[in-house]
């Protein structure tokens, strides 16, 4: 079978290679655009064979990584930046990878600084858990910064 690209808003996408099928999809990064993002990664966690609970953990983990760019790397740009969003079918694992398009390097933590969720709700805090939820929920999370683009997620679910 060759590779099926496709995009979700009309651009070409570049093959990925060894991908199945690969969606892209490009939307404003404002938190309007959550909804499409979330559904497109819905789409792909069903069509890839996912249960209803592994989708519903796909699905957070990148509505969280998406709402971390809105909040932390664009709240001090001066003008509106794109949110790029990858999905890759492998033949044992779903990628999702989210370009920022930020110029600030956001460090992602390999390990995630709450070790213990019941101490952490006990401290009172409210915010601060979206990396412990990204990296709860997927198998394997990546983060490069490149320069001229951006910083760029990619959340790794494996086929059970």
């Amino acid at each position: 079978m060759s590779e099926n690209v496709s995009s979700l808003n009309g651009n070409h996408v570049p093959p990925i290679s060894g991908a199945a099928w690969v969606k892209h999809l490009r939307t404003p990064g404002s938190p309007d655009a959550l909804p499409r993002i979330r559904q497109a990664v819905v789409d792909a966690a069903e069509q890839c064979g996912f249960d209803g609970e592994d989708i519903v953990k796909i699905e957070m983990a990148v509505g969280e990584a998406c709402t971390n760019v809105i909040e932390h790397a664009y709240s001090t740009q001066s003008h509106k930046l794109d949110i790029e969003v990858q999905i890759a079918r492998f033949a044992d694992r779903l990628e999702v990878a989210i370009l920022d398009g930020s110029s600030i390097n956001f460090a992602v933590p390999e390990v995630s600084t709450v070790s213990d969720l019941d101490d952490w709700m006990a401290t009172g805090k409210r915010r601060g858990l979206g990396i412990f939820i990204i990296q709860s929920f997927v198998d394997k999370v990546e983060h490069k910064f490149i320069c001229g683009q951006g910083n760029e997620l990619k959340l790794t679910k494996f086929f059970a």
